[in-house]
Order: C-alpha cells, then sequence, then structure tokens
C-alpha cells in the first residue's frame, strides 16, 4: 500500500477544510514526507520550498511559517496541490 500512496493523493475542493488549522504550511506539505520516512529535516524543508516555489507561493520564506487561516482560498488550494505533488 505504501508505493500506492506514493503515487495517488487527494486534492479536497474545500481547502480551508482540509488543511489542519493547528500546522503551519511547512508542517502541513512535509506531513506526506514524514508519514514515507522520506529524507530528514533538512531534506525536507528544501522540497518543501521547492514545492511552494512550484505552485506559485515566492517568495516561500513568507509562506513557510504560517498558518492556513493567514492565507487566501487561492493560496490554500496551492499549499493542499503542494502537498499533493510532493511525494
Amino acid at each position: 500500500m505504501r508505493g500506492f500512496r506514493r503515487q495517488e493523493q487527494l486534492i479536497f475542493q474545500d481547502p480551508y477544510e482540509s488543511l489542519n488549522p493547528w500546522l503551519t504550511i511547512h508542517d502541513i506539505i512535509a506531513e506526506p514526507l514524514v508519514v514515507q520516512k522520506i529524507g530528514n529535516s533538512l531534506d525536507q524543508l528544501e522540497l518543501v520550498s521547492e514545492f511552494l516555489t512550484q505552485v506559485g507561493l515566492t517568495p516561500t520564506s513568507t509562506f513557510l511559517f504560517r498558518y492556513p487561516h493567514d492565507l487566501s482560498d487561492g493560496q490554500r488550494q496551492r499549499v493542499a496541490i503542494a502537498r499533493a505533488l510532493i511525494l
């Protein structure tokens, strides 16, 4: 199942409800990497920054440690897309 879960990810239609309000954007996007045991914390930080750039959330330093309620709906949807693509 682990291999299947690396290839298939969900993107929910309502990003506000699908993102944990207690976690930072970095933690939300890095969560699949932690679950799948990919890389160490520095590697994960680099990957999260790279995927934030790919989905258009730049500069990444302003988004990494913000919370979902600090973002617009479009930005939250981009976070959800980055979380799905990171694996």
